[in-house]
């Protein structure tokens, strides 16, 4: 589990189980994608405020539903795409994720220890990338609006997105206000990919961005939900960033 550009890297984190609708407009009915991602960037807050160089403290909940599973969640970003994701559990323990800018890593007591490779570590990487924030051209080898569909009742812009790395997803935004609704991509794991939806809502402004507050996922028949509760900027201190110990040992072994 991890999260993506600054505060908008948590827009990775998220879960929700939602149904795409058949696309019903014809290709020049479709407006281009560039003009849905740039009026996405505006509605939160403009390119500037999404790569503003700073770091992020974000504290909120994380549960199971299903499972009457309950946590709590800390995501901590650096100022150069460094990344601390920590879920705990009351009876499990800690699942904890990160990148460091160079390296993808994952602990928690089912798994134990590791460091990411493959497709699993490209997408930690990607969705690190401050650039991911803003959906930077770069990044993919090709992104085009592909049909429409409907989330909770309100219709969005389907965007299909090829990544760098070979990686794709499709992201829904909003027709009315331009924000991220829906995001459905194949999730590398150490069970193999398995086909993940996730589902953002309930946006609120921190600092100069509109953030989404509340995140759902669906996997494997698998329901998650994370809630962010406050955001501070410039709090995060280098050494709260650093892999655990055990995860320094791989690092230093060479994995």
């Amino acid at each position: 589990m991890y999260a993506s550009s600054r505060i908008l890297r948590l827009g990775a984190l998220a879960l929700g189980l939602a149904v795409g609708l058949p696309a019903v407009a014809s290709a020049q009915d479709l407006p281009p994608a560039q003009q849905i991602i740039d009026r996405y960037v505006e509605a939160i807050g403009g390119r500037d405020a999404a790569l503003a160089s700073v770091s992020t403290r974000t504290v909120g909940s994380f549960s199971m539903p299903a499972m009457g599973v309950e946590g709590d969640l800390v995501v901590l970003t650096g100022e150069n795409q460094e990344m601390y994701t920590k879920v705990t559990i009351p009876g499990l323990g800690e699942m904890q994720s990160g990148y460091t800018g160079e390296v993808g890593w994952s602990m928690d007591p089912m798994t134990g220890p590791r460091l990411l490779d493959g497709l699993e570590f490209e997408a930690m990487r990607e969705q690190s990338n401050d650039l991911y924030a803003v959906r930077d051209a770069s990044l993919f080898t090709s992104f085009e609006t592909v049909g429409e569909a409907e989330y909770d009742g309100e219709a969005c812009w389907e965007v299909a997105y090829v990544f760098t790395s070979g990686r794709e997803s499709t992201e829904c935004y909003s027709k009315d206000s331009g924000l991220l609704l829906a995001m459905v991509s194949a999730q590398e794991s150490p069970m193999g990919s398995m086909d993940m939806v996730t589902r953002l809502s309930d946006y609120q402004r921190f600092g100069d961005l509109m953030v989404p507050t509340t995140m759902r996922q669906s996997a494997m028949g698998q329901e998650q939900m994370m809630r962010i509760e406050s955001i501070e900027f410039g709090t995060v201190e280098a050494s709260e960033l650093q892999p655990p110990a055990a995860i320094m040992t791989l690092i230093n072994s060479g994995g």
